[in-house]
């Protein structure tokens, strides 16, 4: 039995969170084809979480940091609660978070310029088409 202080969520919360669950599948489907639009870096917890009589991974490596093309992954050396929690920005996770934001932040105006740049020309191409159309 885990003390409700410990676990103090809603059922179908959980429900829908365990492994090989319809929900899980179905955003898991949804998100799948978006992916290629985003930098993603995985994360996972490297130190099992104290569930009092127990200790153990409340999300498993290969379900939180998937081995994907064009994505990124590393472990934490944390457990689930303390994966966001950092003792100083000299701890390790902190160092490592950090340089992942910082590599996004400065990538990220060159890459939605050209994301704008190619959706002017989408845009352009399709209202050439429908005009190409309506003329026939």
């Amino acid at each position: 039995m885990v003390p409700s202080k410990v676990f103090d969520t809603d059922g179908k919360l959980l429900e829908a969170l365990k492994e090989g669950s319809e929900i899980l599948q179905n955003v898991t489907d949804m998100f799948a084809p978006l992916m290629k639009n985003f930098r993603i870096y995985f994360f996972w917890e490297q130190e099992k979480t104290d569930f009092g009589p127990t200790f153990k991974y409340v999300v498993k490596e290969y379900s939180a940091a998937p081995i994907l093309d064009d994505t990124e992954r590393a472990g934490l050396p944390y457990d689930h609660r303390n994966m966001c929690k950092f003792e100083s920005r000299t701890a390790p996770g902190y160092r490592l978070v950090v340089a992942a934001l910082l590599t996004y932040a400065l990538n990220a105006p060159s890459t939605i310029a050209q994301r704008w740049i190619s959706a002017t020309e989408m845009l352009k191409a399709k209202r050439a088409t429908e005009a190409a159309e309506l003329m026939q």
